[in-house]
């Protein structure tokens, strides 16, 4: 595999909405993964908002900008280990072969092209990965993300003065009596029993409270009234049940979720449709323009896919806006 170094397209952190690799139940995205030829989704989607800065991930040179088919907007950069891939933009603001450096910006964030909802597709394609692998050549970008090890703990320890060892407090010397003359002298190695008070013990000794019990007392005192009124408050408060709350949180979730998926769908579709339609148009230019047509020319000319490309004909065909000549392998279409 190639040596490839790359750090996030964006700053700040956003979530993985849609994984390298991943399938979806969803019937559209399982009908565009089979149109694409791929048998899992080729690139990771983060969730930025629409309008976030997207920047390069790895040092480049853009080969592509604008729009490209299903991947709406998009911007392609050339490495020397292969290509990265940013889509679904909301606009691009660099040019073909512009050099770039890992960092600068690219573009900001949207919604275009075949999409549910705002966010970033990202994708990575090696030169040295087989193109059948399933996802027309691309990998996984995750492992060739740069980790950078933060040195900023370690200096920072470094340059500190390690803090002392505490010292135990001295006790005080006692002045010993001298013994009287016939008496054995106490040893100096078995000091007397208070020389080592022992505060764990004192602590538990019920003649001494602790200052937390005393101060409590105090309080308890100073606010007899507040007191009773808290033990009335406890009284009436009803006993919770948790797992009819967790419930009902659930239950308000699934419908705020629900409400977004929904809004969600509904801008996707307007955005196809507007889509659509611009295609179309284009495409009696481009017919206009060349006089008679391939589906092999729209495919290449539109970035999509060669199903996407004789629905389109077939459709202003049947709307009686262009000619459709020869049959299956020979077609051609005029205006």
């Amino acid at each position: 595999m190639a040596d490839i170094s790359l750090r996030l397209p964006f700053n700040r952190d956003y979530p993985v909405s849609f994984a390298f690799g991943a399938t979806s139940e969803n019937e559209e995205i399982k009908k565009k993964f089979s149109e694409w030829g791929i048998v899992g989704h080729n690139g990771i989607d983060y969730g930025l908002p629409e309008g976030t800065e997207v920047m390069a991930a790895a040092d480049g040179k853009v080969i592509q900008s604008g729009e490209n088919g299903d991947f709406g907007i998009s911007v392609t950069l050339e490495h020397p280990w292969g290509q990265s891939l940013y889509a679904h933009l909301k606009e691009a603001k660099v040019s073909q072969d512009q050099e770039l450096k890992a960092g600068d910006v690219i573009g900001l964030s949207g919604q275009t092209g075949a999409t549910f909802g705002e966010h970033l597709h990202f994708g990575i394609k090696p030169n040295d990965t087989d193109t059948d692998n399933g996802y027309l050549g691309f990998v996984d970008p995750s492992p060739y993300f740069g980790k950078p090890e933060d040195k900023t703990v370690e200096k920072k320890a470094q340059g500190q003065k390690q803090p002392e060892t505490a010292q135990p407090i001295e006790q005080p010397k006692v002045e010993e009596p001298k013994p009287a003359e016939g008496q054995k002298p106490v040893e100096e190695s078995e000091p007397p029993e208070e020389v080592k008070p022992e505060p764990e013990k004192q602590a538990e000794t019920p003649t001494q409270p602790s200052e937390p019990q005393v101060i409590v007392k105090e309080v308890i005192k100073e606010i007899p009234v507040e007191k009773e009124i808290i033990k009335e408050v406890v009284k009436e408060v009803p006993v919770v049940n948790q797992e009819e709350v967790q419930k009902q949180v659930e239950a308000k979730l699934q419908e705020r979720l629900k409400t977004e998926q929904d809004e969600r769908r509904r801008l996707a579709n307007e955005a196809r449709a507007k889509k659509k339609t611009d295609n179309l148009n284009r495409i009696l230019e481009f017919v206009r323009e060349r006089k008679m047509v391939t589906n092999d020319d729209v495919r290449d000319f539109l970035h999509v896919s060669q199903s996407t490309a004789t629905n389109y004909l077939t459709e202003l065909v049947n709307r009686g806006m262009l000619m459709r000549e020869g049959k299956r392998g020979g077609t051609k279409y005029t205006a």
